[in-house]
């Protein structure tokens, strides 16, 4: 019965807004609040045509209703968002303290088997069965096995460890392709729990309070309509954006195909790794609203709270690996699963300064991706060639030819990396025949030596 009235009120409101009938669109807001009074959506759009029409404290005392109905539900992006404009119209409201990260956080920590908290407290006893890591003391370095031949460089665990290898926990939900959402329809928002396995729950629902306090007032929202740029290729690689609504493209070149990106997703992650510029447009397919939250306030907020560079670590791993197998023709043959089962062979390993994760003239034992510290690279003769960019796959090309790294490349400080070993890779690839006909294919290009699988332009077929 209440489905049925909510129908209606729903069409009456869409005629009413479409006429600019606006006492008639608050009237039947108010009516949908009383028949669903769990929807967030409601007082929040109606705060937006109180906010239009110049009735800011009302619109204030309806976006504080949605701001708790979204924390309450688990959305605690939006309510974080949303609670960033009621700060906008009134700077002196108490809004955040209604941002309640409780029902996030025990969603996040029940969809996920592994979890890496910046939060004050571990896993509560009434909370789910989640096992917390630290990235940079849980992963264990790369020990080098000598007893390999001279023409093969491999590592292995450290003597006698008892601890297990740390591999990410990457979701099928991350790896998936994107449809494009319309944000205006309730049957197309997300629900809480798919969101609790994107990369940008931890951001909020992993973080002390003062610290989400001091992420939301010191971060800035972005509104974009569409065709509009969230990030244009080749500027400074200056802040994070979390995906609050709407949908964006990601696009390295002209004729690639574009990445999908959406709610719960994050962009600009190349800012989390050094200095550079970005190297991609992201641009706004529809209605987008984003938080932009500055490298600067990010660096600030680690010097104080340095759990916080943990999550921001297992959002760059997640990222860089989860991408890795979303744009790359080697995987191309997975489904949703596939992929995740892919990006879970991925794991986090240390390597101290000194070693040197590739060496000249010798077989790479895996793939590597470095996400933090510093790397140099050398040509056979041991001359050195330069710095390596962070985020870059390393021996990739000795592992699919079977060959020597033409390159060496050392830590020059202490370095954390993604790696999958060449044993699980070729297990990977034995296991499916289409990946052998790619990488066939491949080995016949003029321009295989150059492989990468590193996220490239996938270029559309003619």
């Amino acid at each position: 019965m209440a489905g049925s009235r909510s129908r209606k009120l729903r069409d009456k409101l869409q005629k009413a807004l479409l006429k600019e009938r606006h006492g008639q669109a608050l009237r039947i807001y108010e009516a949908l609040e009383f028949v669903e009074p769990n929807e967030p959506r409601w007082p929040h759009r109606k705060g937006d045509l109180l906010k239009r029409l110049g009735r800011k404290q009302a619109a204030v005392s309806s976006y504080e209703t949605a701001v708790e109905l979204y924390a309450t539900l688990g959305f605690v992006a939006r309510a974080a968002a949303m609670a960033k404009v009621v700060m906008g119209i009134d700077p002196s409201s108490d809004v955040l303290e209604r941002v309640s990260v409780d029902a996030a956080r025990k969603l996040h920590r029940s969809a996920r088997a592994t979890i890496v908290t910046a939060a004050d407290h571990g896993i509560d006893e009434d909370e789910p069965v989640t096992q917390s890591k630290r990235i940079t003391t849980d992963a264990l370095p790369l020990i080098r096995d000598e007893s390999v031949a001279d023409g093969e460089l491999r590592f292995t665990k450290p003597p006698a460890s008892t601890r297990q290898l740390m591999e990410l926990d990457v979701s099928a939900a991350e790896v998936a392709h994107r449809p494009m959402v319309n944000s205006n329809l309730l049957s197309e928002r997300p629900t809480a729990r798919h969101l609790a396995l994107l990369p940008s729950m931890p951001l909020f629902a992993e973080v002390p309070k003062p610290i989400l306090d001091r992420l939301v007032r010191e971060s800035r929202l972005v509104d974009l309509e569409d065709g509009e740029h969230l990030i244009e290729k080749g500027t400074t690689a200056d802040a994070l954006y979390t995906l609050i609504e709407g949908t964006v493209e990601l696009r390295r070149t002209p004729d690639e195909d574009p990445v999908l990106l959406s709610e719960g997703d994050v962009a600009g992650i190349s800012c989390l790794l050094e200095e550079a510029s970005y190297g991609y447009d992201v641009t706004a397919r529809g209605k987008v609203r984003a938080l932009r939250v500055s490298k600067l306030l990010l660096d600030r907020l680690v010097a104080e709270h340095p759990p916080l560079g943990e999550v921001l670590l297992e959002i760059v791993g997640r990222r860089l690996v989860a991408t890795l197998v979303r744009t790359s023709p080697l995987f191309a043959g997975f489904d949703d699963k596939g992929r995740s089962r892919v990006a879970q062979m991925f794991e986090v390993r240390r390597a101290t300064k000194g070693t040197m994760i590739l060496e000249a003239g010798k077989r790479s034992d895996g793939l590597y991706i470095p996400m933090l510290g510093e790397l140099i690279a050398r040509g056979p003769d041991g001359v050195e060639l330069g710095k390596l960019k962070l985020g870059r796959a390393l021996g990739q090309h000795s592992v699919l030819n079977q060959g020597a790294s033409p390159l060496t490349v050392e830590a020059s400080s202490d370095v954390l990396v993604l790696r999958m070993a060449a044993a699980r890779f070729n297990r990977l690839v034995s296991k499916n025949p289409k990946m052998i006909a790619h990488l066939e294919a491949l080995a016949r290009r003029p321009s295989a030596p150059t492989f990468s699988l590193v996220p490239g332009p996938h270029k559309k077929e003619a």
